[in-house]
């Protein structure tokens, strides 16, 4: 792993080229331009929240503040679920798109992957931003706040791990950008984003083996951020630790897959 992190600062200057490429690119003719990297997550959220909130009425947890605000609670886990899809997603036309300038010139295959996870931390960032005006709004922030740049980091690195398997498999296999969309809609509802947690909980006694749904890293990563974001509460310190275990573990089997089918990767490409 110290090789990956050599590699990554070493080379951290095209790093960010292409980051910054991802960037420009992203919203590039619109008139709106970066505008749309708050609106789209505000359209979403209104949706869900009419569906979910208004006609199907379903209740979220406390928040510290002694309130409840569905769309609040829905806000938090979408800007963790966009990351993760962002990153799991973009990876793949990362690679693909970097395939004729690394026919030409040589540098190492995983940077337009890492370029993409950084583009799409910067834009996270803009949102984690204005969820946090939001919850100072909401008169609901306190010093738990202080858990989510450790949480965004193990998130990023789970999702830069799973990115860099499906970047390869996707150079070699043009038909898994449809399967890893097919899989991430059903990814979607297998985590507690638009339903609380607790709907999945009530079923524990009745069916035992729905326990292994608490399991899910998803579930685990947006119960977190809603702990301490939301309900105002550190994070359960077994859960931070197996998050940071398979972060991790996700991390080191993705790099170490993806440099040992990088070489010959141009050829596919």
């Amino acid at each position: 792993m110290s090789h990956a992190t050599t590699d990554l600062w070493r080379y951290r200057g095209l790093v960010g080229n292409f980051a910054r490429r991802e960037l420009k690119a992203k919203y590039k003719g619109s008139v709106l331009g970066w505008a749309w990297s708050l609106l789209n997550p505000l359209a979403t959220l209104t949706v869900y929240a009419v569906i979910f909130g208004f006609f199907l009425r379903f209740t979220p947890t406390t928040a510290g503040n002694g309130k409840s605000n569905f769309a609040i609670s829905l806000f938090t886990a979408l800007v963790v679920w966009n990351f993760f899809f962002a990153v799991a997603t973009g990876s793949m036309s990362a690679l693909v798109g970097a395939g004729p300038l690394l026919r030409k010139i040589y540098f190492p295959p995983f940077v337009p992957v890492a370029g993409n996870a950084a583009g799409t931390l910067v834009q996270t960032g803009i949102e984690f931003g204005l969820l946090l005006v939001v919850y100072l709004l909401w008169g609901n922030i306190g010093w738990t706040i202080v858990f989510v740049p450790l949480l965004l980091a193990l998130l990023a690195g789970f999702a830069f791990g799973i990115g860099l398997v499906l970047a390869l498999l996707n150079a070699r296999f043009r038909d898994m950008a449809y399967i890893v969309q097919v899989v991430l809609n059903l990814l979607f509802y297998s985590a507690p984003i638009v339903y609380p947690i607790s709907l999945v909980q009530q079923r524990y006694r009745t069916v035992p083996w729905a326990r292994i749904y608490e399991w899910n890293p998803l579930t685990r990563f947006i119960e977190a951020f809603r702990d301490a974001l939301y309900s105002l509460r550190a994070p359960d310190a077994g859960w931070l630790l197996y998050l940071g275990a398979i972060s991790l573990g996700v991390l080191v089997a993705g790099w170490w897959y993806f440099q040992r089918g990088a070489a010959d990767v141009s050829e596919e490409l």
